[in-house]
C-alpha cells in the first residue's frame, strides 16, 4: 500500500532522533520531501513522525523501528519503506553510538565494541546496499554519512567508537570511487565539535553552568553546533552541481578550536 500518493522524492534518515535526526528531516520535507524516520526506540520515532505531519501535513513522515545492530531488521525497513514509500533517493546514516564518558581499551567490554561497531558502522554498510540498486537505476542519488573528529583521530576512552567512525569515513570513500560517475552523490560530514542536543549538548550545558561560564551559556550558538543550522549544511550537499560536489566536510560553531586536522 502508498503512503505517498503524490509521488514526492524520499529521504530515509538512518538513527534519527530528536536532534539533528529530526531536523534534517524537517528541512528536506520543507523542500518536498516525504520522510522514513528509522530507529529502535519508537516512542521517540512515533513523537517525530507526528510533529512533522502536524507541521507538513498527513502522511508526511513515515517511521521503521529498526535495530542497527542487525541485517534483517534494517534489510526489512528498507523492503517496507519501498513498498510504501517508494525508492529512496537520499539516505542520510546519522547513527552513532557513543560514551559519555571514556573507557579505557581494557576496560571495554567486546560486547561494547561489536554493538557499537556495528551502529556506527555496519547499519551504513547495509543500508548502503538497500538503496544503492533503485539509485543506480534512477541514475542519481544521494549518500550522506554523519562522522566524527573520531573518524580522524583516536581519542584516549573511545576505542568502542573511534574504530567505526574510521571506518565509515573509508567506506564513504570507496561509495564515491566505486559509483560518482554512476550519479552517486556520496559525502562525510565531520561533526567537529558539540552538538546542542539532550546528551553531549546537555553535558556541556551542565559543566558551563557549575562552571559559571555565563559567556558561553550566553552565547550558545558559537560554542555548540545547532540541529537546525546542521541540516542546512545536508540540504546543500544534497543540491549541489555535479559540476562541483563535495566528497567530504567538517562543520564546527565559531568558537570551536579545530582538532580534526590534528
Amino acid at each position: 500500500m502508498s503512503l505517498n500518493g503524490t509521488k514526492k522524492p524520499v529521504i530515509a534518515v538512518v538513527g534519527a532522533g530528536p536532534g539533528m535526526g529530526e531536523a534534517i528531516a524537517r528541512r528536506f520535507v520543507a523542500e518536498g520531501f516525504a520522510v522514513a524516520l528509522l530507529a529502535r526506540t519508537e516512542e521517540k520515532l512515533q513523537t517525530m513522525a507526528q510533529g512533522i505531519d502536524k507541521d507538513y501535513g498527513k502522511d508526511t513522515a513515515q517511521y521503521y523501528i529498526t535495530d542497527l545492530r542487525v541485517e534483517e531488521s534494517v534489510s526489512s525497513s528498507f523492503r517496507k519503506i519501498r513498498n510504501e514509500l517508494g525508492p529512496v533517493n537520499v539516505l542520510v546514516y546519522n547513527a552513532g553510538a557513543r560514551r559519555v564518558n571514556g573507557r579505557s581499551i581494557l576496560d571495554t567490554t567486546s560486547e561494547e565494541f561489536e554493538n557499537f561497531t556495528k551502529i556506527n558502522l555496519f547499519g551504513a554498510f547495509w543500508s548502503t546496499k538497500c538503496v544503492l540498486p533503485d539509485m543506480l537505476a534512477a541514475g542519481k542519488g544521494t549518500i550522506l554519512f554523519t562522522g566524527a573528529t573520531g573518524a580522524l583521530r583516536g581519542t584516549p576512552g573511545l576505542s568502542s567508537f573511534s574504530p567505526g567512525k574510521f571506518g565509515l569515513r573509508s567506506l564513504c570513500q570507496v561509495i564515491t570511487r566505486e559509483y560518482q560517475a554512476q550519479g552517486i552523490h556520496a559525502a562525510h560530514i565531520i561533526i567537529d565539535a558539540p552538538v546542542d542536543g539532550k546528551l553531549i549538548g546537555g553535558v556541556r550545558r551542565r559543566q558551563w553552568a557549575r562552571e559559571d561560564a555565563k559567556e558561553k551559556l550566553e552565547d550558545i550558538d558559537a560554542h555548540l553546533l545547532q540541529p537546525a543550522d546542521l541540516a542546512h549544511t545536508y540540504w546543500f550537499l544534497h543540491t549541489q552541481p555535479r559540476s562541483a560536489w563535495t566528497h567530504e566536510l567538517d562543520a564546527r560553531p565559531m568558537k570551536e578550536q579545530m582538532f580534526s586536522k590534528l
